[in-house]
């Protein structure tokens, strides 16, 4: 039987490099946010979005916001996610990443087995891509007791539990738009 995994959009920073709510962005005619969406629906068995202010284009109800708001960045919106999870096995992706693999959860869930590994990470090029981890909703008492003892680094997280990486080749599948200067770049290349 084919493990349920759900996906979690974290759309829950405040953007200051972008300079406005990076989800209602547009890349080609399309917010940042809904290219991350369609890529990422078609791979899980339902997607919520982690965002500290509604985001109009989709339903209330697939909406939440951070548990936790001492700054913690995007290890809150993680908490947040394993917190209000249905399944076991949560795919965590950013809004301000629009070519996300369309084998992304494929790949990263060949790896789930029982007592293997409970957080599973693209690898690319030697660098690990935190927050596009599939992440099981039982390390969330873990997750809690790291950010209150002061950790703040995904990373750092992630490297003291039980975790897989996976290879990826393709750069451009994580590449995130921060600020308009890159929005620009990424258009062009794009739009042809």
């Amino acid at each position: 039987m084919k493990t349920e995994i759900e996906g979690v959009i974290l759309a829950g920073g405040k953007s200051k490099r972008m300079g406005s709510n990076k989800s209602l962005i547009k890349l080609n005619n399309k917010y940042l946010i809904e290219h991350v969406y369609n890529r990422l629906n078609k791979q899980v068995s339902h997607i919520s979005i982690n965002t500290n202010t509604i985001i109009k284009i989709f339903p209330k109800n697939i909406q939440f916001q951070d548990l936790i708001s001492n700054n913690t960045g995007p290890l809150a919106g993680i908490q947040a996610g394993l917190f209000n999870a249905k399944n076991n096995w949560v795919q965590f992706c950013p809004n301000d990443s629009p070519f996300l693999p369309y084998n992304l959860v494929n790949k990263l869930s060949s790896y789930i087995k029982n007592n293997g590994p409970t957080i599973i990470v693209p690898l690319l090029f030697g660098r690990i891509e935190p927050v596009f981890m599939l992440c099981h909703r039982s390390l969330i008492k873990n997750l809690e007791e790291f950010i209150d003892t002061g950790g703040r680094k995904i990373e750092s997280w992630i490297k003291k539990n039980n975790y897989k990486t996976v290879p990826f080749s393709n750069k451009k599948a994580f590449t995130n738009i921060n600020n308009l200067n890159e929005l620009e770049e990424i258009e062009k290349t794009t739009s042809k």
